[in-house]
C-alpha cells in the first residue's frame, strides 16, 4: 500500500532546554477530574459555522468502531500552522458539524476564526517534562522580564513549553529572545503569540486538491474512504499508519493539534510493543503485565490533556504509542489475553506508573513525585532469589587459584573425555580426531616445544595442503616481521604457526606464545580447538530457564530447548577471560550458559558471570551508567531554575532508603538552590535518581562532576526489564503485577469507579 503524503508546518521548532525521558511518569493535571467511561461523542457531530462553503459529494458520517466501549484520543502533533494531507487525487472523508464529504487530496487545513485571531510571535524560553516546574519557570521569567506568558504542552515532544510575549513582528520577539539568551537560557522565536485561553471552537479553512475551499467548525475529523468496511485502509501521518480516525482542531493558541481517535484496546496494540518491543521482550507474561499496566494508566489518566483536546500524548511523557506500524502478533496477543483487565486499589484505578529499569529496587512514589503516598507504589526489590543446582564431574585436579585460560579449559574438557585407562598425547589426539571426523593417521607431538607442536597440529588435522594454498608468500613475510608472533620459530614450524594464526585456529582464543614450551593442558586445548574450528564440535549459548530432571531448559535464538546433562559433565564458571572448574553450579533464570556439543552429546557446560548481578532487570542496557558533566553545562541545564553560569558545588541533603537522591543542594557562582524528588533528575538531566557523584577537574582545570548511576526512569512502579526477568523465571503476569504494585486487585475495568482518578501529586 502506498504512503499518503503528510506535510506539517509547525508554528515553531521545539528546543528542549530541560526534558528528561521516562515512561508514564506524570499524573492527571487535576486529580479526581474524570470523564464518563462511555465513548465521547464524535467531533463530527458539532454544528458548522454559518456560511460555510462546501464542495464535494456528501457521504454518511462514519463512526469509529469502539468494541471496548471507550474511544481514546491520542495527541500526535501540536501547534501546526498548516496541515497538508493525502496524495493528489486520493479520496478522504472529511467531517464536521454532523456532515461529511468526500474530498480529494491534498487536503490543506489552516486555522482561522475566533481562536486564530491573535496571530503573532512569542519566545520559547524553556521546556520541561512536567507541568509544575514549567509553571514555576514561567512565573520566574515573567517577573524578571516583565513579560506575560503561558505554558503550552507539545504532544510530539512530550514537553511543557514556557512561551513568553505576544509580538506583532518577529523582530520584537527576537529582541526578547536575545535578552533571555544573554542571561544563559536558550530561547527561540515561535509563530503564534503566548495567548492564554481563548473561546472554544474556532474554524478551520479546508482546501481540497481541486482548489475548492470551505470553512468548517473545529474540530474536523478525517476518515479513510472505506471507513465503514472491514479491512479498510487506515489514516496516515507521514510513514506512520493509525487505526480509527484523525481529528484536526484549533487549540487555545490559534494553531492546530492533530489527534488520533481509536478504540482503547486498539490503542494498546500500538502502546505495548512501543514500550516493550516483542522482538527483545519475547516473554508473553511480561507483555501481558505491560498490557494491564498500560490499560490502567490510560484509563486513570484519561482527559489529562483535555485543554489540548486529547487524553494522552504519544511520547514517553505519557505512554509511547507507535500506531499500526508498531504492532506485533505477540504483543497484540498479550493485549487480547488481558482484554478489559486493570489494576485497582480501593475500588479506583491505580496510578500504574512504570519504568524501563529500576536499578535493583523501585522507589516509594512520594520520594520521587513529592506529595501523597500510595499503598501500592512502594519500594520493592527487583531481585531473583529462586535458584537451581546442577551437579557435574568432580575436578580431576586441584582447582587453579587464578582459573584457567580458554585454551586450558578446552584441554581440561578433552582430558575428561579420554578413557582413564588410557593416557598420554596419543589418546588425546585420537579423541580430538574422532570428534573432528578426521581419519588420517598422525603421530602426536614428540615434545611440547613449539617447533614440535605446531607442525604436528597441522598433520593431525590433515592441514598441510591447506597451509600451502591459504598462506601466501606475502602473509609469510608479514608474520615473520613480528618476532612476538613467530618468536624464534623457523621454516616449517614458523609457517605452521603463521597458518594457525591466519586461520584463527584458537577459535576465539589466543595461541600460546611461540617462545616457550606448552604444558599438557595447552596441547590438549589446541587439539580441542582443531575439532572446534573444523566444526566437528559446535558451541552454542542461551539463557537458563529451569532444571527438570536430567534436562536443563534453555532459551536460545531458535527457541526453548532441553539440554541433556549427566553427572560426569565438566562444569565451569567464567569470569572475564578465566574459567573456574566447578563440581556444581548454582543457576538463576536468565543466567547466560554456553556449551559444547558433538551431535547430541554435551561435552561441557559453563555459566558466565553477569555484571548486572542476579536482579530481574539484568537484561537491561541501563543497569549502570556514567556521566561526566562540566559545572558550566550543569548551570546551563538549570538556567531556568537558578541564576549563575557555573555550578560550583553539589551536596546530597537526603537519600531514600532505596538509595536515591531525593533532595540535593546546588551552589552556583551566583546563587543557591535546593531541588527535591523528580525535579532533581530533570534539572541535572540524569537517567535516574539512583546515583552518586564526585567533583573532578577538566583538561583546563574547569570544574566537572562525575556521576555513577543505576537504572533508567523515575524508579516508581513496574520495572519493564524486571517484569521480563520474572517472566523468564516462570512468573505469571498477575504475579508480576502484584510484585511491583503492592496489595492491588486485578479486575475488569467496568467494576472500577471511573469517576475517581489517582490523587497522587
Amino acid at each position: 500500500m502506498k504512503r499518503g503524503r503528510f506535510f506539517l508546518a509547525p508554528a515553531g521548532a521545539l528546543v528542549l532546554v530541560l526534558w528528561a525521558a521516562g515512561c508514564a511518569s506524570n499524573p492527571p493535571a487535576k486529580p479526581g477530574e474524570k470523564p464518563p467511561a462511555a465513548a465521547a461523542p464524535s467531533p463530527a457531530e458539532r454544528r458548522p459555522p454559518r456560511g460555510s462553503a462546501r464542495a464535494g459529494p456528501a457521504v454518511p458520517v462514519p463512526q469509529v468502531s469502539a468494541p471496548s466501549g471507550v474511544l481514546y484520543r491520542v495527541g500526535l502533533k501540536s501547534d501546526l500552522a498548516e496541515l497538508s494531507y493525502g496524495f493528489p487525487g486520493e479520496p478522504w472523508i472529511v467531517a464536521s458539524g454532523g456532515r461529511a464529504e468526500l474530498l480529494r487530496g491534498p487536503v490543506v487545513f489552516r486555522p482561522e476564526g475566533a481562536a486564530a485571531g491573535a496571530a503573532g510571535f512569542s519566545v520559547q524560553a524553556a521546556a520541561f517534562s512536567q507541568e509544575e516546574p514549567a509553571r514555576r519557570a514561567l512565573e520566574k521569567l515573567s517577573a524578571e522580564l516583565q513579560t506575560p506568558g503561558t505554558v503550552a504542552f507539545s504532544a510530539e515532544r512530550g514537553a511543557y513549553r514556557v512561551l513568553l510575549g505576544n509580538f506583532a513582528t518577529r523582530a520584537e520577539a527576537e529582541a526578547l529572545a536575545a535578552r533571555i539568551r544573554s542571561g544563559g537560557p536558550d530561547a527561540i522565536v515561535v509563530d503564534g503569540g503566548a495567548r492564554g485561553a481563548v473561546a472554544a471552537g474556532g474554524t478551520i479553512s479546508v482546501t481540497s486538491g481541486d482548489g475548492a475551499a470551505r470553512r468548517l467548525a473545529s474540530p474536523v475529523e478525517i476518515f479513510p474512504p472505506g471507513a465503514a468496511a472491514p479491512g479498510s485502509p487506515n489514516v496516515r501521518v507521514g510513514d506512520d499508519a493509525y487505526r480509527g480516525s484523525l481529528v484536526v482542531l484549533v487549540n487555545a493558541r490559534g494553531t492546530l493539534n492533530l489527534v488520533n481517535r481509536v478504540d482503547l484496546e486498539e490503542y494498546l496494540y500500538g502502546v505495548v510493543p512501543a514500550e516493550m518491543g516483542p522482538k527483545r521482550y519475547d516473554e508473553i507474561e511480561a507483555l501481558k503485565a505491560q498490557s494491564v499496566a498500560a490499560r490502567t494508566y490510560a484509563l486513570a489518566h484519561r482527559a489529562q490533556f483535555e485543554s489540548e483536546g486529547y487524553d494522552l500524548c504519544a511520547t514517553p511523557k505519557c505512554q509511547v504509542y507507535a500506531g499500526l506500524v508498531g504492532e506485533d502478533p505477540l504483543s497484540n496477543g498479550a493485549v487480547d489475553a488481558t482484554r478489559g483487565l486493570v489494576i485497582a486499589s480501593r475500588g479506583t484505578f491505580a496510578d500504574a506508573l512504570f519504568v524501563s529499569t529500576c536499578g535493583g529496587r523501585t522507589e516509594n512514589v512520594e520520594n520521587v513525585f513529592v506529595g501523597e503516598s500510595a499503598p501500592y507504589l512502594v519500594s520493592v526489590e527487583c531481585g531473583e532469589l529462586a535458584t537451581s543446582s546442577l551437579t557435574g564431574a568432580r575436578p580431576s585436579k586441584s582447582p587453579a587459584v587464578h582459573g584457567r585460560s580458554g585454551l586450558e579449559w578446552r584441554g581440561y574438557v578433552l582430558e575428561r573425555h579420554v578413557s582413564r585407562r588410557r593416557a598420554g598425547r596419543a589418546a588425546l589426539l585420537e579423541v580430538a580426531q574422532r570428534w573432528a571426523g578426521i581419519e588420517t593417521r598422525a603421530a602426536p607431538a614428540r615434545t611440547l616445544a613449539p617447533a614440535s607442536v605446531y607442525p604436528s597440529i597441522l598433520a593431525a588435522f590433515d592441514l598441510a595442503a591447506a597451509r600451502a594454498v591459504h598462506l601466501t608468500p606475502l602473509e609469510q613475510r608479514y608474520y615473520s616481521e613480528f618476532p612476538s608472533a613467530t618468536g624464534r620459530l623457523t621454516g616449517e614450524a614458523r609457517d605452521a604457526y603463521a597458518f594457525l594464526l591466519r586461520f584463527r585456529f584458537g577459535a576465539g582464543e589466543p595461541l600460546p606464545p611461540p617462545d616457550r614450551s606448552l604444558d599438557e593442558e595447552e596441547y590438549a586445548g589446541l587439539l580441542f580447538s582443531g575439532a572446534l574450528r573444523l566444526l566437528g564440535v559446535t558451541e552454542a549459548s542461551g539463557k537458563f530457564l529451569s532444571r527438570e530432571g536430567s534436562n536443563v531448559w534453555i532459551r536460545t535464538p531458535e527457541g526453548r530447548i532441553g539440554l541433556p546433562v549427566d553427572p560426569e559433565l565438566p562444569l565451569a564458571r567464567r569470569v572475564g577471560d578465566r574459567w573456574f572448574v566447578a563440581s556444581a553450579l548454582t543457576l538463576r533464570p536468565g543466567d547466560r550458559l554456553r556449551w559444547w556439543k558433538r551431535g547430541s552429546q554435551v561435552l561441557a557446560l559453563w555459566v558466565e558471570l553477569d555484571p548486572a548481578g542476579p536482579t530481574f532487570e539484568r537484561e537491561s542496557s541501563w543497569t549502570e551508567w556514567v556521566r561526566r558533566v562540566s559545572g558550566r553545562e550543569l548551570a546551563r541545564r538549570m538556567s531556568a531554575r537558578v541564576a549563575g553560569t557555573e555550578v560550583r558545588e553539589l551536596a546530597v541533603v537526603r537519600r531514600s532508603a532505596a538509595g536515591r537522591v531525593i533532595e540535593i543542594r546546588v551552589v552556583t557562582d551566583a546563587a543557591e538552590l535546593t531541588l527535591r524528588g523528580f525535579d532533581v533528575r530533570q534539572a541535572l538531566e540524569m537517567p535516574e535518581l539512583a546515583f552518586t557523584f564526585s567533583r573532578a577537574q577538566g583538561p583546563q582545570g574547569e570544574i566537572e562532576f562525575v556521576f555513577l548511576g543505576r537504572g533508567w526512569g523515575h524508579g516508581v512502579g513496574l520495572c519493564q526489564n524486571g517484569a521480563y526477568g520474572m517472566a523468564i523465571a516462570g512468573s505469571s503476569y498477575d504475579a508480576i503485577l502484584r510484585h511491583y504494585y503492592t496489595g492491588v486487585d486485578i479486575v475488569p475495568a467496568a467494576t472500577v469507579n471511573a469517576s475517581a482518578a489517582p490523587s497522587l501529586r
